[in-house]
């Protein structure tokens, strides 16, 4: 089992594009679209894990389903609609502030097997504390050197993180 932290994530605007993907290899070619297109025009990032980019896994990737998976690209809200217009092939939209449940995997590649372990050490974790997970699905954060992350010990590394219903019950 994996160890469990909570963290508050702030509002954000997202630059996104979705696809439906059945092989792992299709969501990082997915990802790599989508860093090529910002490649060649940065644009300003959020400070710390809140402007790490990050994929929106709505469904299973495998032979038997295709996702869809959206890789998400947070930008300043003030600079959004700037943004959005200078990346057409992007879809701009607001993501509403909420806490997440965290497993880092560091730099172990992210598998189905990850994905199993992080499931369940959450679900003991949300049992355990008296949470429940929301209906938002799971994220996969790439915490890598292209994210401005203060702490130096999460640069390169992935996490899994999945969104916690407030304790009133709200998604």
């Amino acid at each position: 089992m994996y160890e469990v932290t909570v963290r508050d994530m702030p509002a954000r605007s997202l630059l996104c594009l979705l696809r439906h993907a059945s092989t792992q290899q299709e969501v990082w070619d997915l990802g790599k679209e989508v860093i090529g297109m910002v490649k060649a025009q940065p644009p300003p990032r959020l400070d710390g894990v809140a402007g790490a980019a990050f994929v929106i896994y709505y469904g299973e990737v495998n032979q038997d389903s295709d996702g869809p998976v959206e890789f998400c690209w947070p930008v300043p809200p003030d600079l959004a609609g700037h943004l959005a217009a200078s990346f057409p092939r992007l879809t701009l939209r607001t993501e509403a502030a909420h806490q997440e449940a965290c497993v880092d995997l560091g730099q172990a590649p992210v598998t189905d097997a990850h994905a199993q372990l992080v499931s369940e050490s959450a679900m003991a974790w949300a049992a355990e504390h008296q949470r429940q997970l929301s209906d938002l699905p799971l994220r996969v954060n790439l915490l890598t050197t292209i994210a401005p992350v203060s702490d130096a010990s999460k640069r390169g590394g992935s996490e899994f993180a999945l969104p916690l219903r407030d304790r009133a019950g709200a998604a």
